[in-house]
């Protein structure tokens, strides 16, 4: 009883990634919080705790529930029955099919937690969603009666620092050797993963879209300094990583306030101080942004700083002019266009590994007020512009609005579910099939694809990357975590290559 345990049972924020292959700050800044206080620790993830549960793998594919586990796989009954403190981190904003992990439900962490725990340690639930008292009540009335000690929101670093006003609010300062020390996770780590780097909290927009988490939250914009990034990501880079994003803010152009020689500077000192790095990609982009002269110039330096494969999600959402008034939403159509313009000038040219080196995403929200049966025609229209523009984007994501604490408190309809479905297939069919076919040609050469997943007889490769394509490889079984160099040779839905490995 002299250490703690964390769990990690994942996040998907709209502004941090946290699911395999990506590594949330939050687990890893509750190592750095441990390490700072001199306490010793196990991170465990919930694939630790189902392979101790006898799930196993199959003959044809592999069983993704347990393809994520430590190094601590094989001792987790005794790590759990003697922990101090339990830690499990949790919360998803969507309901989505993830190519090589599962997010447990509240009821499976309640059946594992249960079978495992002894019931004189103290555990607490780290929920990464929401930040409102509609929140907690939520939370509090979903998740199983005694199941928990406590729910914390907010950073899970600010619990260990005793904050007692907004939890939500960052204290960057204190950040500075925390972040240092969560590096130390990866003694305990067992695949390589793409480590989730925070920049900023808050919106420079101000109000915000009417919907958004950030606002709701209602924090000020705040930066961190490049020294404190740039030391942050040493320290990971010296235990081993390579694969970083820029993400946990909802516009990355906006850091330091659009300032581009911060920008600049900033990736220069990640690079002189980490040469061998092999992703490094960003997050979240506002079109409002793009289409400055301060913008443009900001593409540039991300074209020419990031590596390969980067991409810029647009928070487009709509088309529709109504419901782009009505939410408030970034930006007029004609940023929007002239952005997708702007990005394709300075990142539509292929890098080494094939894949240009920084194209938009487009994201699209069924359910905003103001939605009508004119929403999806003003929505087809404006892609059909864009593929008709000769500019490539690199991935559509149209999902249902989702409320602040995740789509598993959302409630749709059969009909408005039918309805998304219709929505969904018609932007495929019209634009993301033929936009996939534009961006990845049959005979295209594709390297550095790492094999993640073997599903059906057939191995699914990606890159380490933001929002990377799916690329099969029929009837063959490749080695996980290797890297290899295909051939694209057809296509499979919307969103998957088929290659064959050269």
């Amino acid at each position: 009883m002299d250490y703690d345990v964390i769990i990690d049972c994942y996040t998907d924020e709209p502004s941090g990634l946290g699911v395999p292959p990506f590594l949330s700050v939050h687990s890893r800044y509750i190592v750095g919080c441990l390490e700072k206080q001199n306490i010793k620790y196990y991170y465990l993830t919930i694939d630790d705790l189902r392979y101790a549960n006898g799930e196993h793998h199959f003959a044809q594919s592999f069983n993704k529930r347990i393809l994520n586990v430590t190094k601590n796989k094989d001792n987790v009954e005794s790590i759990i029955k003697n922990a101090k403190n339990i830690y499990v981190v949790m919360g998803c904003f969507v309901k989505y099919e993830y190519v090589s992990a599962e997010p447990p439900t509240f009821s499976e962490v309640e059946q594992l937690l249960h079978k495992y725990c002894d019931n004189n340690s103290k555990k607490l639930l780290f929920y990464s969603l929401g930040g409102s008292e509609l929140t907690r009540k939520s939370i509090k009335e979903t998740v199983p009666q005694n199941l928990f000690d406590e729910i914390i929101f907010g950073n899970t670093y600010n619990y260990f620092l005793g904050e007692t006003g907004h939890k939500f609010k960052p204290n960057y300062d204190k950040l500075r050797e925390i972040a240092v020390l969560s590096a130390r996770i990866l003694n305990q780590l067992e695949r390589p993963l793409v480590f989730e780097i925070e920049t900023a909290t808050g919106c420079n927009r101000n109000p915000g879209c009417t919907f958004c988490i950030e606002g709701m939250r209602g924090l000020p914009l705040q930066f961190r300094n490049k020294e404190d990034i740039t030391q942050e990501i040493k320290s990971l880079y010296d235990m081993g990583a390579r694969y970083f994003r820029l993400g946990r803010q909802p516009n990355f152009y906006a850091y330091q306030n659009c300032n581009v020689n911060e920008i600049e500077q900033l990736f220069q000192m990640i690079w002189d101080a980490c040469p061998n790095i092999k992703t490094l990609h960003i997050d979240n982009v506002s079109p409002h942004n793009v289409n400055t002269i301060e913008g443009e110039k900001i593409t540039e330096i991300v074209a020419k700083y990031t590596t390969a494969g980067n991409i810029t999600p647009f928070g487009i959402e709509s088309f529709d002019p109504v419901v782009r008034e009505k939410c408030n939403l970034n930006g007029t159509i004609e940023d929007i266009h002239k952005s997708i313009e702007i990005i394709n000038k300075y990142g539509k040219k292929r890098g080494d590994n094939g894949i240009p080196k920084l194209l938009p995403g487009i994201n699209i929200i069924y359910g905003l007020d103001g939605q009508s049966n004119e929403t999806l025609s003003h929505n087809l229209k404006n892609f059909e512009k864009i593929l008709s523009s000769g500019n490539w984007v690199r991935r559509v994501f149209a999902r249902k609005l989702t409320s602040p604490y995740g789509e598993q408190f959302d409630r749709y309809t059969s009909e408005e579910l039918e309805e998304f479905s219709n929505w969904s297939n018609e932007i495929e069919e019209k634009f993301t099939i033929p936009m996939l076919k534009k961006v990845f040609p049959i005979d295209l050469v594709i390297t550095e694809l790492r094999m993640e997943m073997y599903k059906d007889g057939n191995s699914i490769l990606r890159q380490m990357a933001t929002c990377p394509v799916r690329v099969v490889i029929k009837n063959k079984k490749l080695k996980l975590d290797e890297f290899y160099k295909i051939r694209v040779i057809g296509y499979e839905g919307n969103r998957t290559l088929i290659g064959e490995v050269i």
